[in-house]
């Protein structure tokens, strides 16, 4: 089963370039607005779709083009409401 993550940058200027980067290598990533409960601060993330594997690839290919990610956070769907647990 798939699950929602979100990449929470320092900077939207370093999302907009991962977005580019990782749909280059293949990847399905979407930049959206940074989720209010994960932080001040960046206002764009990258929600991707993906397997624990996939979003572990993902984060190694980032740090390999020394991005700083602030946090990987999972989104856990609860009824209409939505918690986020840090993966990385």
């Amino acid at each position: 089963m798939t699950a929602r993550y979100y990449f929470v940058f320092d900077s939207r200027n370093q999302a907009i370039y991962m977005e580019t980067m990782l749909k280059a290598k293949g990847y399905r990533v979407e930049l959206k607005p940074t989720p209010g409960r994960l932080g001040k601060g960046c206002s764009s993330s990258l929600a991707v779709y993906g397997q624990p594997i996939e979003i572990k690839n993902m984060r190694n290919l980032i740090l390999s083009y020394r991005m700083s990610v602030k946090g990987i956070y999972k989104a856990i769907q609860t009824g209409q409401f939505t918690d986020y647990d840090k993966v990385y």
